[in-house]
């Protein structure tokens, strides 16, 4: 083999990356915000805060190639720029020097890294995060010589445009910039100024876009007051720098557990002695990786959000980045005390094990193959409905799923899903409307009283928090009397206080169980319900902790429904009940209680 095509040979590193994406990608819609950004990249909807204008665009343009669903093509907006960034890593270690064996290996890490495989593999903002964030790096690389800083600034203010995970980038970028050209940089700035607006410009696409009346209008950013809201993510404000500091601590070491694993812990000091050696050769580089790192991680500590894991991206890029130039100051000194010819190659090709490594040590849990878990869960929340029902939820998570196969796949169009948490802003009062018009109409009253108290409440102005209370529970219970023709459901049991008002709303109704649903009945009677035609699949991969509780609510509703039974002298019903639960594979995972 000549040496040109061994060359050659380390970018294998890239499709290899890929294909393990393809292969391992989720089959169907999944929980949180994977449903809500396929259908809202289909419809052009305003996703929610900070509104993501350049990945919604880009998403568009994926969602009509004809091939798959709509969510496995933008699905594959998460695979290939993930796999585009693992190159640009790729070529930013060998612009660096490395040796192709380190830099691929640091490829292969990236890649196989569990926060940047579990982004690639699901509708997610955080594969095209790491493009960008490794572009930028890529440019800031060659910033000295002055040529690559006009399309810097530009892709900077762009990169911001799709999730703020970036801005740590940005301002590592900045600081190298800076650091660079000192005094020099005064006549450039602005430029360079003009250029990161312009990137920063799509943004303009949340008001055009809000102002012509998207089905679903998150925010609502049509004026200047929303539109702020959106990008500076008001919503999600109250959970940033709130925290006690234990639980700080907390968040910080399990952060940290999660770097390391991305760099599978044998290269957790090596990143140390990297940071030294790069220092010493590239110090502005260095500095701006550092700081780079260290105020995401400080962000990303700081923020209590479940699924926190992808924001630590860009951490993992760099870090992985310094692992790579110390790994390959220790091979060559290593090398150079090695006599053995033999022994110098086996160890300048030893790095891509560390590759194999991260492959083998994340498969299990990273990637989505035969995860069906939120789409069973909602089909199954969908057979449990009668025709032309109205489901009430209280579960956030829900809603973008079942959003996505409602008006991306056209699943149950007949049925009403209200998102009674969402009703606390007045954007969703809007898409109610869009939606479904009829619902709107008859519970006009109740929304005009409660309007001007929603108003009161996202502004802060709220004075008699009893009042909206009281409004909140009537419209609620308005949607459901105004329709008495409608089968109405809960997914919850508002029976207990599950939040402020769920054991005040709907007094005196029953609850029946029936399927994974709690039908609110004005009578005594119990439908009849065939469990057998649920489907429970269990994920080929280790479940993780929010899966494990959406598959935890088939026991409570099995549990729910035998009790049910025992009241209303049925108990002949009871033993296939608990039967057809425990022929699940679920039940291993969420088994009953003995006395069942």
């Amino acid at each position: 083999m000549t040496r040109n095509r061994s060359q050659h040979l380390v970018w294998l590193a890239v499709p290899l990356t890929f294909g393990v994406y393809f292969l391992t990608l989720s089959p169907a819609v999944g929980m949180i915000d994977s449903g809500e950004l396929a259908a809202g990249c289909l419809l052009l909807n305003t996703l929610h805060s900070t509104g993501y204008p350049l990945y919604t665009l880009l998403g568009r343009l994926a969602s009509l190639v004809p091939l798959g669903t709509v969510f496995h093509r933008v699905a594959m907006l998460s695979a290939v720029p993930a796999a585009l960034g693992v190159a640009l890593l790729l070529l930013l270690g060998l612009r660096l020097g490395l040796s192709r064996p380190v830099a691929g290996a640091a490829a292969l890490l990236l890649g196989f890294s569990f926060p940047v495989w579990s982004s690639a593999v699901d509708v997610e903002l955080f594969g095209l995060t790491l493009l960008m964030v490794s572009l930028l790096w890529l440019l800031a690389e060659s910033a000295g010589s002055g040529r690559s800083l006009p399309v810097l600034a530009y892709v900077a203010g762009l990169a911001m445009t799709n999730h703020l995970t970036a801005a740590s980038t940005v301002l590592g970028v900045a600081l190298v910039v800076v650091l660079s050209y000192r005094k020099d940089l005064v006549r450039r700035l602005p430029a360079l100024a003009l250029l990161l607006i312009l990137g920063l410009s799509v943004y303009v696409f949340l008001v055009l876009r809000s102002r012509a009346g998207p089905l679903f209008p998150w925010g609502n950013p049509d004026n200047l007051e929303r539109f702020w809201w959106t990008v500076t993510g008001r919503e999600f404000q109250i959970r940033m720098f709130s925290l006690p500091f234990p639980a700080v601590v907390h968040n910080a070491v399990r952060g940290a557990a999660l770097l390391a694993r991305s760099l599978v812990y044998v290269l957790v000091p090596v990143v140390f002695y990297g940071a030294v050696r790069l220092f010493r050769q590239r110090r502005n580089l260095a500095i701006g990786l550092i700081v780079a790192t260290v105020l995401l991680f400080g962000y990303a500590v700081n923020y209590n959000i479940p699924d926190i894991k992808p924001y630590y991206i860009p951490c993992v890029f760099a870090l992985i980045l310094l692992a790579a130039v110390g790994l390959e100051g220790l091979i060559s000194n290593v090398e150079r005390r090695a006599r053995s010819p033999v022994a110098r190659t086996a160890l300048r090709q030893a790095p891509w094990l560390l590759g194999i490594a991260a492959l083998v040590l994340n498969f299990p849990v990273a990637g989505k193959q035969g995860d069906y878990v939120a789409h069973d869960y909602m089909m199954n929340m969908l057979t449990s409905a009668g025709q032309n029902a109205t489901i009430i939820t209280n579960w956030r998570d829900l809603s973008g799923p079942m959003f996505y196969l409602q008006h991306a796949e056209h699943v149950r169009p007949d049925v009403c899903f209200i998102d009674k948490e969402l009703l606390r802003e007045p954007w969703y009062l809007h898409y109610l409307e869009r939606d479904y018009p009829w619902l709107v109409e008859r519970s006009r009253a109740e929304i005009e009283a409660y309007r001007p108290y929603v108003e009161q409440f996202v502004h802060g102005q709220i004075k008699n928090t009893a009042e909206i209370q009281r409004r909140y529970i009537a419209l609620l219970e308005s949607f459901v009397d105004r329709s008495p023709e409608r089968p109405a459901y809960t997914t919850f049991d508002v029976t207990k206080r599950r939040g402020a008002d769920a054991g005040l709303m709907f007094v005196g109704v029953r609850r029946a169980p029936v399927g994974v649903l709690f039908q609110i009945r004005r009578d005594s009677v119990l439908p009849d319900f065939d469990y057998a035609k649920l489907v429970v699949r269990l994920p080929r991969n280790e479940p993780d902790s929010l899966t494990r509780a959406v598959l935890s609510v088939y026991r409570h509703f099995v549990i729910r429904r035998a009790n049910a039974l025992a009241e209303f002298g049925r108990p002949d019903e009871i033993p296939p009940l608990l039967a057809w639960y425990r022929s699940l594979p679920v039940a291993r995972l969420a088994p009953l209680p003995d006395s069942s």
